[in-house]
């Protein structure tokens, strides 16, 4: 976007330097807008969405986004006094204490580990803020965070734009799996020179991948022998935003955060997840921030007093505090005898349907110079192409009446096409690879 009216009046020029650069990406907002006007089928919505009559008893044809219904009531039936009043810096202490129940018990089902070692989780506003302030937290500007090369548009005016960070990228992909290779060999460059950052995010966004059990022990194993040879740390953030939306048997169920905690002294697992897809709550702006920590390190109640002052100094100095409101009735339904995880293994059930349909779809389809890319989780597929991503998808909106979503990186020799089947029923799903397949071939 070109800035001229502000040039023209004067106000870019009295901007700071980071704000005369900084961009909001036209990518996604650009696409899903014009989904929502030209599209007959709209592929491009990152949250889940379809009939009421496939997740409430007295549903009908109507298309809402999904939600739990016990948070929903719970957030009508809050009292003013829940709502209200400014909620403490870190989180009410009641969502905190669930959130951090609700962590453990997923993660135990999957995981051996010590819990006292599950930090309290601090709230943040969407697991957008816990990166943002872990950035903060970690790197200073000019530092350098790995992150694999298909990753969350959102990580660069995050962690580029406004944390003024270079990253560094691996591929996530070898031989139809994750590529532990690429990412302990990058890792372990940088760590005899400094202390590494790495932000891994499975259920991957764009690509609905996540890693097997196998792939975490491997990443895990080499970790810990790179860290006992530099002698350096390893900050290992964990974007779990689609955590537990897992449709493979093959793949790990749940966040492999689990395989890290108390794994080494200098290894750090942070998980950051939230309400916004976990629990469908995605205005509620409801996050957090969890350490994995390590026995040698100390009291874990000192250590959690100290995360909770430098963690609270970043969320005071700029969005002061969270949802009060929001947090009290995600909590009331975490602590109501598991009814937000019986709702949510509904609507978890539905994407399972649609992924299916789409794996299907794809590999029955004839897709000149396509190549779906390994999925098997989260809210989206993803397909490499030969012909230019961003021309396909005006070609898609424009004749078949399809919105996806392009995502191209020259950089990492990325171009290809972002399916949400998250948003689009499953009797749609055939209907929309058949079109992906036309548009292809039409420019081909």
């Amino acid at each position: 976007m070109k800035f001229e009216a502000l040039e023209r009046s004067g106000l870019l020029g009295a901007m700071s330097d980071i704000a005369r650069e900084i961009v909001l990406p036209q990518g996604i907002f650009y696409w899903s807008g014009r989904a929502k006007k030209e599209a007959e089928i709209d592929a491009t919505i990152g949250s889940a969405q379809g009939k009421t009559s496939l997740f409430l008893p007295k549903g009908d044809d109507t298309v809402r986004t999904f939600y739990l219904p016990s948070v929903v009531e719970r957030l009508s039936a809050l009292d003013p006094e829940q709502v209200v009043p400014y909620a403490p810096i870190n989180g009410a202490p009641k969502f905190r204490a669930a959130w951090r129940k609700w962590i453990v018990e997923k993660l135990s089902e999957q995981y051996e580990f010590d819990q006292n070692l599950i930090s309290n989780p601090i709230t943040v506003p969407g697991v957008t803020a816990a990166i943002a302030f872990l950035s903060r937290l970690f790197l200073s500007p000019g530092r350098t965070i790995i992150c694999h090369d298909l990753k969350w548009e959102n990580y660069h005016p995050i962690l580029e734009d406004s944390q003024q960070l270079e990253i560094a990228t691996f591929p996530l992909f070898r031989e139809g799996g994750f590529d532990t290779g690429s990412f302990l060999s990058l890792v372990g460059e940088m760590l005899k020179k400094q202390d590494v950052t790495a932000i891994l995010n499975f259920p991957n966004n764009p690509t609905g991948f996540m890693p097997t059990i196998r792939d975490a022990e491997d990443m895990r194993k080499g970790l810990i022998e790179a860290a006992e040879k530099t002698g350096n740390k390893i900050i290992l953030i964990f974007d779990d935003a689609y955590d537990g939306f897992v449709y493979d048997k093959d793949a790990a169920g749940i966040s492999i955060f689990g395989k890290f905690v108390g794994a080494h002294p200098r290894i750090v697992p942070i998980k950051c997840d939230g309400a916004s897809k976990e629990f469908l709550l995605y205005g509620g702006r409801i996050a957090s921030i969890t350490f994995g920590f390590h026995p040698s390190w100390g009291d874990p109640e000192q250590l959690q007093k100290e995360l909770d002052n430098k963690i609270g100094a970043f969320i005071r100095g700029s969005i002061s505090n969270c949802n009060h409101g929001a947090q009290i009735a995600i909590a009331g339904a975490i602590e109501d005898g598991g009814i937000a995880k019986k709702e949510r293994a509904v609507i978890v059930g539905i994407l399972e349907k649609r992924y299916s349909a789409l794996k299907k779809a794809l590999a029955a389809a004839d897709i000149p110079g396509a190549t779906p890319l390994p999925f098997n989780s989260g809210f989206f597929a993803f397909v490499n192409v030969k012909v230019e991503a961003e021309k396909l998808a005006d070609h898609l909106l424009k004749k078949y009446k399809l919105g996806i979503i392009p995502h191209t990186d020259a950089e990492n020799n990325i171009n290809g096409i972002r399916i949400a089947f998250c948003s689009v029923d499953e009797s749609l799903i055939a209907e929309t690879v058949g079109r992906i397949e036309a548009g292809v071939k039409d420019l081909s």
